[in-house]
């Protein structure tokens, strides 16, 4: 029992920062405001050439596109500022949407698993165990979930242009992300600066999190400390009075008194 009881408690400390940053990833991609930040934060009217009122239209298409099982073949139609139907899209950049849902799919899968271990141990441990060890537990995860994001932050400040280059080399077999601003719209729309912002806020709302549950944790297991036991005074045995009665020499019998005639 102690060793599940360690796999246990290692498990949800595991899964519960993988739960936290994937599941405020999710709402990120599907919240079309985000992907409006961005269109109107860097202009991309004016830099595309296309209506600021199309691309915010499109951006609502992108996210159903996302959350969609089966979306099929992406085609979004947007009018320019000449007034003509155009593909909003090429095929390069339709491709590496197509390559960009499936990451995000696998993150949504990602999130949901590691909510579902992170709910099934925080059960197992509350009908086992006491519940200073469910606390225990999200408080290591929380501070494990802080530090990951402590070192993500760093190296976005330090270094955001090589860490995402190189992000996208690990993410993606090909090479469709190489896009040009000059021309493509994709990159026009989310340009890299955008990229950095979602990241930060990424991290900035795992780590506010974090810190309310590991606070919470840590308020709990000190409010339920055990006390320590006092140590038990010791008994003070009662003077028992001396006898009294003839004197007695500390050997032989007591003295007898010379007779006087």
């Amino acid at each position: 029992m102690g060793l599940f009881r360690s796999l246990a408690i290692g498990l949800f400390i595991l899964a519960l920062p993988v739960a936290l940053i994937a599941t405020n990833i999710r709402f990120a991609a599907s919240e079309h405001r985000v992907y409006d930040y961005s269109i109107r934060k860097y202009d991309a009217a004016t830099v595309s050439g296309i209506p600021e009122a199309e691309l915010l239209g499109a951006n609502h298409q992108l996210v159903s596109y996302f959350a969609a099982d089966d979306p099929g073949p992406l085609r979004i139609e947007v009018q320019n500022e000449a007034g003509r139907t155009v593909s909003l899209f090429n095929a390069r950049e339709t491709a590496h949407l197509a390559d960009v849902r499936e990451l995000f799919r696998a993150v949504f899968t990602a999130q949901t698993v590691a909510l579902a271990v992170v709910l099934t141990v925080a059960v197992l441990l509350l009908v086992w165990w006491p519940v200073r060890a469910l606390a225990a537990a999200a408080l290591c995860g929380s501070l494990l979930a802080m530090g990951l994001i402590g070192l993500a932050g760093f190296t976005v400040l330090i270094g955001f242009d090589g860490a995402w280059t190189q992000f996208h080399l690990l993410a993606f077999t090909d090479d469709l992300w190489r896009l040009d601003p000059a021309t493509d719209h994709l990159i026009q729309m989310f340009p890299e600066p955008f990229w950095r912002d979602v990241t930060l806020f990424v991290g900035a709302l795992t780590l506010l999190e974090a810190l309310v549950m590991a606070g919470a944790a840590a308020i709990y297991l000190i409010a339920t400390r055990p006390k320590a036991t006092p140590k038990a005074a010791p008994i003070a045995r009662p003077l028992l009075p001396r006898p009294s009665g003839p004197s007695q020499s500390p050997s032989g019998p007591p003295s007898q008194g010379r007779l006087v005639h």
